[in-house]
């Protein structure tokens, strides 16, 4: 299957699409796929045509793991768009990537994060949302590619709006939320795995067939709004 172009940017979105499965891919010029304002929207659409459509299960990540190997997961927010923010536009703009992140919450269907290379800031958000979460590890030759996540922002005087201050607490615990939000730590696959933000480590030629086989396992039957089937 070739994945198709759903929304062109600055960073893009390609998506793969079974009868009951989408694999979601971001794309950029630079290969580190920034969370900017028009992609935010785009995934919003994209995530409520998917559920609308019928989708079970949702896998994200750089789209060059669609086909072969892949980079960065994505370096977050634009720092200049962020930047350019007043009290009237902050809101907003916090408010779509809030929304973002509730679909991959949604008990209606399962979604899988692969995060890889660079997840930092806005992009930690991300990846910390998906419901099962899998890191790609370095090469073992080399050592290139390995997974960087963080959440540097406060250095820059800026929490997230994204929702990690909530997300990372659930699933990392105050110690380890502590450790990226006020410690400044960036994590590798096996720190990331350790402290519980990633629940598999995958070796980068294995990714393809291992994203494939969990997007055609049979998919859980819809929840209701507490969870219930």
């Amino acid at each position: 299957m070739t994945p198709t172009v759903w929304h062109e940017g600055r960073t893009s979105l390609d998506l793969l699409r079974g009868a009951d499965w989408a694999w979601v891919g971001l794309r950029s010029g630079d290969g580190l796929n920034r969370l900017h304002s028009d992609l935010l929207v785009a995934l919003d659409r994209l995530f409520i045509e998917l559920r609308g459509g019928g989708v079970r299960r949702v896998a994200l990540s750089g789209s060059a793991w669609m086909t072969g190997r892949g980079h960065h997961f994505t370096a977050g927010a634009d720092l200049h768009e962020v930047g350019a923010l007043d009290p009237m536009s902050a809101e907003p703009f916090s408010r779509r990537g809030q929304r973002v992140m509730s679909h991959l919450l949604w008990p209606g269907w399962r979604t899988l994060t692969l995060i890889s290379g660079v997840a930092m800031g806005g992009g930690c958000d991300l990846a910390l949302h998906g419901q099962e979460r899998w890191a790609v590890a370095a090469d073992p030759i080399t050592g290139k590619g390995g997974l960087r996540l963080a959440h540097p922002a406060a250095k820059h005087g800026i929490l997230t709006g994204f929702g990690g201050t909530v997300r990372l607490p659930e699933i990392l615990g105050r110690e380890g939320a502590d450790r990226l939000f006020r410690h400044f730590e960036t994590w590798g696959a096996a720190e990331a795995l350790a402290a519980g933000a990633v629940h598999r480590v995958l070796e980068a030629d294995a990714v393809g067939p291992a994203v494939r086989a969990w997007l055609e396992a049979t998919a859980p039957p819809p929840r209701g709004p507490q969870g219930r089937p």
